[in-house]
């Protein structure tokens, strides 16, 4: 699979396009974190869109530094706790919202290490045949907790929603996840990202669900 500006492009155009879907079916304000998801990876998708550019036609090589550093926010500093708090914002279970807040401060914890690397230790992108190719330094200790605390917070929080198209989307997460990390190893973060943003669709579905549940009036109780 290649990947291009043009890919980033129209997935970003897709992706506002199934955000605005999602976000018509909100009826509750809170819920418009997790609905708001597909916006935020179109605006991401777009911003690696320019990375491609920048890196291919001098013309726009002003514009290299802003968007790789602005698509790593999203991906290395927005998501880790953006995810959990999403998955929150919509769940009806007390049980499951206290098990997802233990996700959601591993989140916390990986968003600050994470920008921190991002701020102090070299950070490049190149193209390397059809994938972008983002380098960041870090010790190996800040790789093994920041890799746990990603992976948690993004991967498997999702499971512990009530919704069954939310289990859907956290299936649909780890199966891109697996096929990233056997084919695109190299290019994780660059590609995880680009299906983790296809798959954002689905959150369309979860507030389709959510608007349908004979529940859905019900004020839940955030304690």
């Amino acid at each position: 699979m290649c990947f291009s500006a043009s890919a980033s492009f129209i997935a970003g155009a897709v992706l506002t396009v199934a955000g605005i879907a999602s976000i018509s079916q909100v009826r509750k304000p809170i819920h418009l974190v997790f609905a708001s998801m597909p916006l935020l990876f179109a605006i991401q998708q777009i911003c690696e869109g320019f990375v491609w550019l920048s890196l291919s036609n001098p013309y726009f090589s002003t514009w290299h530094e802003p968007a790789k550093y602005a698509f790593l926010l999203f991906a290395q500093v927005i998501w880790p706790f953006w995810i959990p708090l999403s998955f929150l914002s919509i769940e009806r279970s007390p049980k499951n919202r206290k098990i997802i807040r233990y996700f959601l401060v591993a989140g916390i914890a990986g968003s600050i290490i994470l920008a921190y690397r991002i701020l102090f230790f070299p950070v490049s992108a190149q193209i390397d045949g059809c994938h972008i190719s983002y380098q960041i330094g870090a010790f190996k200790a800040i790789l093994i907790v920041t890799g746990v605390l990603y992976v948690a917070a993004i991967v498997v929080a999702p499971f512990f929603s009530s919704w069954k198209n939310g289990i859907a989307l956290a299936t649909a997460n780890v199966v891109s996840l697996v096929t990233t990390e056997v084919f695109y190893e190299a290019y994780l973060v660059s590609v995880w990202c680009f299906f983790a943003a296809s798959q954002s669709v689905l959150v369309f579905l979860v507030m389709r669900e959510i608007r349908k549940s004979p529940n859905q009036d019900r004020e839940i109780e955030y304690t």
